[in-house]
């Protein structure tokens, strides 16, 4: 989850200054969270159930999830949600 946080901080302004190149960071870093946080274990479990659902229901191939996520700001929107809970409870610290 460190490796994703430090990666995320190369597109802190994605949304201002959106280019191909943070578009392709923010999908590598979507997927990876997806494999990563899936592989948790009960670790998940002490995230909020809004990443706990998400990612259940994306990669059980939900079609209403799947198509929200083809946006790559709302991957974007996702993983910033992830480094701010990241941070607030210090499991990542710059």
């Amino acid at each position: 989850m460190t490796k994703i946080c430090e990666t995320f901080e190369e597109t802190t302004d994605f949304l201002s200054n959106r280019t191909p190149e943070k578009e392709k960071i923010v999908t590598a870093l979507f997927f990876e969270f997806l494999d990563c946080f899936s592989s948790l274990g009960a670790e998940k479990l002490e995230y909020p159930k809004e990443f706990q659902n998400d990612v259940k229901l994306y990669l059980q191939g939900h079609a209403i999830l799947k198509k929200k996520f083809e946006d790559v700001e709302i991957r974007y929107l996702m993983l910033s949600d992830f480094y701010d809970f990241c941070r607030l409870t210090k499991r990542y610290m710059k």
